[in-house]
């Protein structure tokens, strides 16, 4: 592949390179790997422009993906929906765990901020996958701050991904929750 610098409106240039080994430049986002991976893996980076224009980047725990698009709660009154509202343009890369050669998967896409309705709430918080080290009650706490407004999604609709050694995560699930 030849490096080719591309922009898009907003200004975020993406450069394919030569993919290292096991690296996938061109996976579908509907693809079993993907989804399997995104359904598992719930560590998270997530990145937009600031204010100012520059790059700023979030640790966060992924809640689904859903028919493409990658879902997360956060405070609505939080600087990171504030520059997202106004470039909604992001990046997210989720990885398998901390150790060396994890498995990960990079999107680049839009994101979108909603205030979920309660039937919604549960779907989500039902489907979610659990994690041993999140107690039942900032799970709660959570949902509860969904539904009152004080968090919101953001919804990723994923455009482009890149995925590294997924063959390697099937069957791993090695999950931090970060926020």
């Amino acid at each position: 592949m030849t490096t080719d610098n591309t922009a898009d409106p907003g200004g975020i240039h993406w450069v394919p390179t030569q993919p290292n080994a096991g690296t996938d430049l061109s996976p579908s986002a509907a693809s079993p790997d993907i989804t399997d991976f995104l359904s598992r893996h719930h560590r998270a980076f997530l990145f937009c422009r600031d204010s100012a224009g520059e790059p700023t980047g979030y640790a966060m725990r992924t809640v689904a993906y859903q028919g493409g698009d990658l879902l997360f709660a956060t405070y609505t009154k939080s600087t990171k929906v504030r520059n997202m509202r106004a470039r909604p343009e992001v990046a997210c890369l989720v990885q398998s765990g901390p150790e060396h050669n994890a498995s990960w998967v990079s999107v680049r896409g839009r994101a979108a901020i909603y205030l979920p309705a309660r039937d919604e709430v549960d779907a989500l918080m039902a489907s979610a996958s659990s994690d041993a080290r999140v107690p039942d009650a900032v799970v709660a706490t959570v949902r509860d701050r969904l539904i009152s407004g004080k968090r919101c999604i953001i919804r990723v609709a994923v455009e482009e991904i890149v995925a590294s050694n997924l063959a390697a995560a099937r069957g791993s699930s090695s999950e931090h929750a970060t926020q």
